[in-house]
């Protein structure tokens, strides 16, 4: 800018008859133009970068909701009548008898030897080969179990028993059953987040499944048992100490050649909150109710 005004006042002193005002002026047009081209090409150049970005990261947003919609209706809780067990599932197609019939995020406990009943057909359905697959809403594909399956133990038509590995995650998932490779009924669950948990500790219980109001008989995980009791403190959100209990040792058992103990003892949740415990010294992480 500087060397342009420099050059105007120079243009200024030129004798009259050198140049017309209309000629002067379309040299300092011209020479402006040269000038202000750079920056136009400056500033427009982010501009466009930033417009283009932004159309790429609609069009995969879009993309990529569009692809992992989860098509099938929510899984519903139903009663076998001739066993009173709750099973989860599509009345009348496939139910799995599960632990509370409720799975968590990481957790290998409720996954275990499942049974997964099947109604319809025996014929196309006893002595084939079944896959059980479960997708989530950002695309992650998890295949849960295979096989084939067995004559109906009860008045289901098939049956197989199963185990699940743990669901990576927590969140809405779609469970497809397939039976020969074509789909033959699938709906969604909701997978709880991971139980609360220490270094040594877990609680086995999820806090959604907890009554509120109520005493609830809890128990705890640990890989460490020297104590026969362990001090379990709950505190809120802001840091308050809510209760505080004495969980006793109840048993020992084994999980892949190593010792399992279980703690049981009872905790109120008076409300619905984000909470933590201190269990034995070692503190949870805050989780919801």
């Amino acid at each position: 800018m500087e060397d342009f005004n420099k050059l105007q006042e120079e243009l200024k002193k030129l004798p009259k008859y050198s140049l017309e005002i209309d000629q002067k002026a379309k040299v300092l047009h011209s020479l402006r133009s040269q000038q202000n081209s750079p920056k136009k090409t400056f500033f427009l150049a982010p501009f466009f970068t930033v417009i283009g970005m932004c159309s790429v990261l609609f069009f995969l947003f879009f993309t990529n909701e569009a692809t992992n919609k989860l098509s099938a209706h929510p899984g519903t809780v139903f009663t076998l009548p001739d066993r009173d067990q709750e099973v989860v599932g599509v009345e009348g197609k496939i139910g799995i008898l599960v632990f509370k019939e409720q799975f968590v995020a990481e957790d290998m406990r409720r996954g275990s030897k499942l049974m997964l009943y099947y109604w319809g057909d025996p014929n196309v359905l006893v002595g084939k080969k079944y896959l059980v697959e479960a997708e989530n809403k950002k695309g992650k594909k998890v295949e849960l179990s295979r096989g084939i399956l067995s004559d109906g133990l009860y008045i289901e038509d098939a049956h197989a028993l199963a185990n699940f590995p743990p669901f990576p995650t927590e969140g809405e998932w779609q469970l497809s059953f397939y039976v020969e490779d074509v789909l033959f009924d699938a709906f969604t669950i909701d997978v709880y987040p991971p139980f609360p948990k220490t270094e040594h500790y877990t609680l086995l219980d999820s806090p959604r499944e907890l009554p509120v109001g109520e005493i609830f008989e809890l128990y705890i995980e640990s890989t460490i048992g020297e104590k026969e009791e362990i001090d379990v403190q709950l505190i809120d959100n802001k840091g308050n100490l809510m209760e505080e209990t004495i969980f006793q040792r109840e048993s020992l058992g084994y999980r892949n050649s190593q010792e399992i103990y279980l703690y049981k003892g009872d905790i109120t949740l008076k409300d619905h909150g984000s909470w933590k415990l201190i269990i034995d010294g070692e503190q949870t992480g805050l989780f919801n109710n």
